[in-house]
């Protein structure tokens, strides 16, 4: 599996729907439902040794920005699971040649509470890897990765399911995976030279060969409508 071709298949998807793919990627990104990429946060620290030196009035507004980030932070942890099976529903229109929309994003949210179990058990078994040692934890996220596009293709499984799944489907691809995001690290380079806006770009080029690489382990056959088949399936028959 070369990377080149996932970037390329991601190129030729993306080509003239790059302005609602960005968009779709930044409310995504907001919410912190994005597979690969740069999320948005919110995050404020004052050190305590700088705190006598700022004026009462700039303390209270940093402290209403630090709420304000925690909330962000919470509504991010909460909503992020159900988000993130809304944008693997989107990027795979988009792949198998449906028109995606952000609405996209929220179509999920009768399946809450698996998108948020998701979310949580994937981070919580990554974490508990991490604690051996860092790459045992690197291995358990591929491991996991394509579990939202598995429990989002299918309506009545389970978070535990949707995390094994991903386990069998990734074995013998982690490498694979691992190659693809690596070859994205001129472009992140780039995203740091423009303080982060070329993250808007990226970040649904990234998640498009995502979808493009499940596409592969996972293939589905999608019917092609030919227009003039389908008006003269539609006409009226006449007797």
């Amino acid at each position: 599996m070369n990377a080149s071709y996932f970037r390329e298949r991601a190129r030729e998807i993306l080509r003239g729907k790059w302005k609602n793919a960005v968009l779709v990627a930044f409310v995504a990104c907001i919410f912190g439902a994005l597979l690969t990429g740069s999320n948005f946060s919110l995050d404020f620290e004052v050190k305590e040794e700088w705190m006598e030196h700022i004026p009462d009035l700039i303390l209270s507004y940093l402290a209403i920005a630090g709420t304000v980030g925690g909330t962000f932070s919470v509504v991010q942890f909460v909503m992020g699971g159900v988000v993130q099976l809304g944008y693997c529903k989107y990027l795979l229109k988009l792949h198998d040649g449906q028109e995606g929309d952000v609405k996209d994003l929220f179509s999920e949210m009768d399946r809450f509470g698996d998108g948020f179990l998701l979310n949580l058990l994937r981070g919580l078994f990554v974490f508990l890897w991490c604690l051996l040692f860092i790459i045992p934890g690197i291995v358990a996220g591929y491991r996991y990765a394509m579990a939202p596009f598995i429990m989002q293709e299918n309506p009545g499984m389970k978070a535990k399911e949707a995390l094994s799944a991903s386990k069998e489907m990734m074995d013998g691809h982690k490498w694979d995976l691992f190659v693809l995001n690596l070859s994205f690290i001129g472009y992140h380079l780039l995203c740091g030279l423009t303080l982060g806006i070329g993250y808007l770009w990226l970040n649904p080029y990234m998640n498009t060969s995502h979808a493009a690489f499940y596409r592969q382990l996972n293939p589905r056959v999608v019917p092609q409508v030919i227009p003039e088949l389908a008006e003269e399936q539609a006409a009226p028959v006449e007797e």
